[in-house]
């Protein structure tokens, strides 16, 4: 091998390692999922959107009665449970806020008889009061519990990617 081979061969290298990260499926798309995990994934999608279009009632419906909530991004440590965050989210709704759009990009959903380990990244976008709107994004690692006979959320942990205006933004984890 000559100089010039040797030297172009680790360049070579990288760019086939490089066209090969960038060309490749992400995990969500290559994978095929059961009807009980796209089950899983739509109540995920839904769950912002069922305040507004089914009501606090059915809303919380959607969440285990031992349900915790764990923001993990705020200082100091913030775990609410199930009371604590319904209450909050029946007073933000109250206030006139509410999501207007959903979208999950899920990474695994892991199904163990009742109980389903779930990753996602989640985009939410909201209309306020004063008519504004904005964006939240994050990604979550959450436990999902059947309750007579339905999946419930029974464990949210996220940390928040985004959370700022709608316009004037570019981030998104929705693929147009």
């Amino acid at each position: 091998m000559n100089k010039l081979q040797q030297l172009l061969k680790p360049l070579t290298i990288g760019l086939m390692v490089l066209l090969t990260l960038f060309s490749a499926p992400t995990m969500a798309q290559e994978k095929q999922w059961t009807v009980e995990q796209q089950n899983i994934i739509n109540i995920n999608t839904w769950v912002p959107l069922a305040l507004k279009k089914s009501g606090f009632e059915e809303y919380s419906k959607l969440f285990h009665p031992d349900y915790s909530n764990w923001v993990m991004s705020t200082d100091p440590i913030r775990v609410l449970n199930r009371e604590q965050f319904l209450t909050g989210v029946k007073s933000w709704f109250d206030a006139g806020n509410y999501a207007h759009f959903s979208f999950v990009e899920p990474i695994s959903v892991d199904i163990m008889g009742d109980i389903a380990y779930v990753r996602h990244l989640q985009e939410e976008h909201f209309t306020h009061p004063d008519g504004t709107k904005s964006k939240f994004m994050g990604h979550f690692a959450s436990i999902m519990k059947k309750h007579n006979g339905r999946w419930t959320f029974y464990r949210t942990s996220f940390d928040i990617r985004y959370r700022g205006p709608l316009d004037g933004t570019d981030k998104t984890f929705v693929n147009e």
